[in-house]
C-alpha cells in the first residue's frame, strides 16, 4: 500500500516538473531577455527613436497639488486710525440696546472687555475694517390669522471686506451683531 503512494507521488512530482519545462520555454518574459538592447528602440524602418518629454507633465510631480494663497492681507485702515471698536473680532459683541436719537438709529455694543460703546451708520466696527451699514430695528407685523410675526430682528448690519482664497478676488460680505 505505501508503495503505492510513492509511485503516485513520484508519478505527480515528474509531471509537474515536465510542465514547468513546457511553461518555461513558453515564457515571453525569456524570449524578450534574448533580444538584443537596441531592438526595442527602432521602428519597422529601423530609425532609432528617442523619448522627448517635451509637452508632457513631470511624472514626479504629485498630481494634485496644493494651492497657493493669492493674497495675503487687504490693505485697509492705518492703524493709527483705527479705534477701540476695531481691536476685537466682529464675533465677540453684544449688541445690548438699539435707540432713535434726533431720527438717527443708534446701537449700543458691548465689547470682550467690559466696556460699552455706542455706534451709527458709517462707524468703523471689528478687526477686518468693517463698518456699520446699517442699524435695523425689530419689525413686527400681524398674518391673515391676526398672528403677531417678527418679520426682523434687532441688528447691526456690518459691512466686512475679505479676499477669496480661490480667486484673490475682494469680496464684501454683510455680518451681523444680533442680540
Amino acid at each position: 500500500m505505501r508503495s503505492k503512494f510513492l509511485i503516485i507521488f513520484a508519478l505527480l512530482l515528474l509531471l509537474t516538473v515536465a510542465a514547468g519545462d513546457v511553461i518555461a520555454q513558453q515564457d515571453p518574459l525569456e524570449s524578450k531577455q534574448a533580444q538584443p538592447l537596441d531592438a526595442g528602440l527602432t521602428n519597422g524602418d529601423g530609425d532609432y527613436f528617442a523619448y522627448s518629454p517635451k509637452g508632457r507633465r513631470d511624472p514626479f510631480k504629485p498630481l494634485i497639488q496644493k494651492k497657493q494663497k493669492v493674497a495675503t492681507k487687504i490693505k485697509g485702515r492705518p492703524e493709527k486710525l483705527k479705534g477701540p471698536l476695531e481691536k476685537f473680532e466682529l464675533s465677540q459683541y453684544r449688541l445690548i440696546a438699539l435707540m432713535v436719537v434726533k431720527g438717527v438709529p443708534r446701537a449700543m455694543v458691548k465689547a470682550p472687555d467690559g466696556k460699552s460703546y455706542t455706534v451709527k451708520v458709517g462707524a468703523y466696527i471689528g478687526i477686518n475694517d468693517g463698518f456699520v451699514r446699517k442699524i435695523e430695528t425689530k419689525v413686527v407685523a400681524m398674518d391673515e390669522n391676526g398672528l403677531r410675526v417678527e418679520i426682523s430682528p434687532d441688528r447691526i448690519v456690518v459691512e466686512e471686506a475679505s479676499i477669496d482664497s480661490t480667486t484673490g478676488q475682494e469680496v464684501k460680505e454683510n455680518r451681523y451683531i444680533a442680540m
